[in-house]
């Protein structure tokens, strides 16, 4: 195992914390002379214009961040065979953050944004980013064969959109990337691999440095380009944490660090299926509108969710560290309590009702 030299990275999520906050400051300043502001809408919880690009501050940081990493642990661009992964990541981050921004400026439909997103997937499938083989929860693997680019397209895509439909409350998404990338490199620093720990250490800074002027009341939204490219960063980080071996990776380690997010968005898919809806359309039956209906005040949810997504974070970072039995229970064990929770939101009495309701329909 190469020593990570643990100061170098907590002195690298210091430093972009730093930053970041310096940055979100002044973007907050910018924001409101350019009057760029997520407007106040029905099904949106905010009742006040809020400036919505705290993005720029978390892509400034962290990609000074991942640069300042490498100088630091001279991981990538020592080895011939990696700089070009690394500049094809970095330039992929780059795209999603722009796409983002556009996104927060002019208004982009999800049929805009998905051809930008599907190539980037792409483009990382072949720089190494992949998953060919998946880790069964009770022992040994499955080859997914030519399914493998379909399933990291969908993987890499899904999470981009996932942490971008749960960014619906002050504090949440940034909430729960920050517990996820805690627990990444945790397993970063634990299994020794060098190559990404700079990257996943530059995010938790940009996140810390982001998080003070995002807390309820905000003052300001990451928007489309902090939520994609944060989403591109976890997918791609908790898949390489995920890698036994370079050989299989365990997608349900992957799926319970980031339960919420992932959950929330099939629920959505399947609703707005279920009711004949545009499955990329927007609605307020996320599952924070309906936390924040029933515990009325907007910090309690949103804390609640983040501390849900903290526990699952934790039993992913402690599943790289069993195997057999133990590890398949566990993992049922998590996927119970999350349907429990949101059976606790009525997700599945509603499915009932409509069910009821379809199959005697009003005369």
């Amino acid at each position: 195992m190469r020593d990570l030299r643990l100061d170098l990275i907590l002195g690298l999520v210091v430093f972009t914390s730093v930053l970041s906050f310096i940055f979100t400051h002044l973007v907050l300043k910018l924001a409101h002379r350019f009057n760029v502001f997520d407007k106040v809408e029905e099904r949106k919880v905010h009742s006040r214009n809020v400036p919505r690009i705290g993005g720029v501050a978390i892509f400034l940081s962290l990609f000074s961040g991942i640069l300042l990493g490498e100088v630091l642990l001279r991981e990538m661009f020592i080895r011939p065979n990696n700089w070009r992964t690394f500049a094809a990541y970095l330039f992929s981050i780059l795209v999603i953050f722009g796409l983002g921004l556009l996104d927060d400026l002019k208004g982009l439909n999800a049929y805009q944004k998905f051809p930008v997103e599907f190539a980037v997937a792409l483009l990382l499938y072949f720089f190494g980013f992949r998953i060919e083989r998946l880790s069964l929860p009770w022992g040994g693997g499955l080859e997914l064969g030519i399914l493998a680019p379909l399933v990291t397209l969908l993987w890499i895509v899904g999470v981009m959109n996932a942490m971008n439909i749960i960014d619906g409350l002050d504090g949440l998404a940034a909430g729960i990337a920050l517990f996820a990338s805690l627990s990444v490199l945790i397993i970063f620093v634990v299994h020794g691999q060098v190559s990404y720990a700079a990257v996943v250490a530059g995010l938790i800074g940009a996140i810390l440095g982001f998080l003070p002027y995002n807390l309820n009341p905000a003052r300001i939204f990451m928007g489309d380009s902090g939520s994609l490219t944060i989403g591109l960063l976890l997918s791609t980080l908790t898949l390489k944490s995920s890698q036994k071996s370079n050989l299989y990776v365990s997608l349900s380690v992957a799926v319970i660090i980031l339960f919420i997010p992932i959950f929330d968005t099939l629920l959505a898919i399947c609703r707005r299926a279920r009711r004949g809806e545009p499955l990329f359309g927007a609605d307020d039956d996320h599952i924070h509108h309906r936390l924040l209906r029933r515990l009325k005040l907007h910090r309690h949810a949103s804390l609640t969710l983040v501390g849900i997504s903290a526990l699952f974070s934790a039993i992913g970072t402690a599943l790289n560290f069993v195997e057999g039995g133990v590890r398949f229970l566990v993992i049922i064990l998590s996927f119970l309590v999350g349907i429990l929770f949101f059976s606790f939101l009525g997700y599945f009495k509603d499915v009932q009702r409509e069910n009821r309701g379809n199959s005697f329909p009003p005369p």
